[in-house]
Formats: C-alpha cells, structure tokens, sequence
C-alpha cells in the first residue's frame, strides 16, 4: 500500500528566505504535503492589527506550493504566542483567550481561504497547558479546559474549507520512578492524552482530571482528519490502533507525524526505517492516508532534520523519501 510522504516545518525553523526554494525542493523529492507553523506573533504584532508584509509572504507560499503541486498546511498555534496575548493572560485566562483567539482563527481564514490545503488549529495541545503550568495541575487544567474551548471555536470558524487536521502527541506514559506521586502523574498525563482529546472528540464532553466533566457544544466529530505526533517509532503502531479504538473515525483518515531524535543521522536512518515499517502495517488495517516527519531541516543547534542547512539530502532523508543514494 502507497501511504503519501508529508514535512513539518514548524516556525521556528522556517527560512523565510528559502522558503520558496524549499517548497519545491520538497515537492521533487516527493513530499505531497508541507505543514508551516504561522507565526501569529509576526501576523498580529498587537492586538486585531495585522501586518502586510507578513500576509504577503504566507499568501505567496501558497501560489508556490500550487505551482509545485504540494499540499501546503498551515498550523495556527505552535507553542509559543505573541508577548501582548500572553502578557495579558493568554491561555491562562479563559476571557481573554476566548476573545483574541477567535479573531486570529478568523483573520486566518478571511486571509488565505481555500488556499491553503488544510488546517492545524492547534500543534500537540497538551504542550499549551505544559508551558504555563507544568507544576501546578490545578492550573494546568484550566488552561486545559481553555484550550479545548478554542478547539472547538477554531472548528466552528473553519469547517466547511480546506480540511481540519488534528496534531495530538501521544506515547505510552510510564512512571518516571517506582513512588506513588510519580504513578499518579502518569495516570494524570495518560488520561488526559488518550480521554481529554480523543474521548472528547468522540462524546464532546471534556474529561479533566481534577474538574467535573464539562459538555462541550459541536466538540463531538471537530475534525476532518485525525493526526497524531509521536517521539517513539516503536510504539507507532500501539499508538495508531488505540488512538482508533479511542474514537468512531466514521470514514475520516488518519496521519502521522514522526518527532525525529537527536543523536546521529545512521540512529535517525534506523528510527525511520522502523517507522516506515510500522506505518504499513498500520495502513493494513487503519485508514492511514499520509505519513510525516518533523523537523525537516537543521537549523543552528537542532541537527534533527533530513535535509542539511546547505540543503543536502541525509542518509534519512534518502530512507523516508526512498530516493535512491546518488552513489
């Protein structure tokens, strides 16, 4: 079975001044699809405003990635977010956010439309709640509850256009050590990854630990396309067939993302290998429609990617594209 090849090029390591360059390079080594983080903070440098030059750079890529036949994705939220959101509460205050979020959904979509050829509202949510509150789990699960809101506001402001993907990073949560607080925190974090987004998108009610369950209006099926991130290419398969028996897909496909190790690229060849492998076997019995990797190149100090900054290919590049070594 053909499973399409995809990239993540998360915003932080994109060079704008190759980024045209790049697409078609992409498309040529076989990539039917690139995901670009947006960087909301160079889009909105302040509150409703938005900047032309940026608009214009985004807009450009799309009229590339067309003419190179590529499907270019756009993810709305990466980890980070501009200083005058989270300066003023961000995802930390349910108000605030369930103002300003809405509108930057919206610019999104009045801006680029039908261009693009999906939409990530939210890269691995769970990531949202870490950053602010990784400590404190009280906090952390408003943020959660905050963040499965804006979900559901993203949804309502996009569907009907370019498909919705999801981007929930899942891997099997083993205690960190053998004492109670550790076994409970990987309870905590196991249920919120596999109940939190995949039960809530199933039933559409919010399962917090901690916090009553909450339903959740037109969160029950948010999504066209169910997209799962995972650091550990072993347990791909695992997480691909739970991940299903989580939620009733009822047709929709799946993808998924490989967050590529540090070490060497002869390692990252192997954990590619094995992904590879585990992904058509998935796609024997799950309706994996494409698989991807991210990073796609190095940037200075993350010499994780498949492509070098002088834009060679590496050993795992050749092994996740099947290119031919040229010797």
């Amino acid at each position: 079975m053909t499973i399409a090849r995809g990239v993540v090029i998360p915003g932080s390591h994109l060079d704008r001044l190759r980024a045209h360059e790049d697409i078609v390079l992409l498309g040529q080594l076989g990539a039917t699809s690139i995901r670009i983080g947006v960087d909301w903070s160079w889009m909105q440098p302040s509150a409703g405003a938005v900047d032309g030059d940026a608009v214009e750079f985004y807009a450009a890529l799309t009229q590339t990635a067309r003419a190179a036949n590529v499907s270019l994705q756009f993810t709305l939220l990466e980890r980070e977010v501009p200083k005058w959101f989270d300066n003023d509460g961000g995802f930390a205050d349910a108000k605030w956010a369930g103002h300003w979020w809405p509108r930057w959904v919206e610019a999104c979509a009045d801006t680029f439309g039908d261009d693009v050829g999906g939409w990530v509202p939210i890269e691995h949510p769970l990531s949202v709640a870490n950053r602010l509150f990784p400590n404190d789990p009280r906090r952390h699960g408003e943020v959660l509850d905050t963040v499965v809101t804006a979900w559901r506001d993203a949804w309502r402001i996009l569907h009907g256009g370019p498909p919705i993907i999801t981007s929930f990073g899942l891997e099997i949560v083993r205690p960190v050590d053998q004492t109670i607080p550790a076994e409970h925190n990987a309870k905590r974090l196991d249920q919120i990854r596999f109940q939190l987004w995949l039960r809530g998108l199933r039933d559409g009610i919010a399962t917090i630990p901690g916090r009553a369950d909450r339903e959740v209006a037109d969160l029950a099926g948010s999504f066209d396309v169910l997209g799962l991130m995972v650091r550990h290419e072993r347990d791909t398969l695992g997480l691909l067939h739970r991940a299903a028996e989580q939620i009733e897909l009822t047709g929709k496909p799946m993808t998924v993302t490989l967050a590529t190790p540090a070490g060497t690229d002869a390692d990252r060849e192997l954990v590619i290998e094995r992904f590879n492998a585990q992904s058509v076997e998935a796609a024997t019995g799950l309706p994996l429609q494409a698989v991807l990797v991210t990073p796609t190149f190095d940037i200075t100090g993350d010499e994780r990617g498949l492509i070098t900054r002088d834009r060679d290919l590496k050993d795992s590049g050749r092994m996740f594209f099947g290119t031919p070594d040229a010797g």
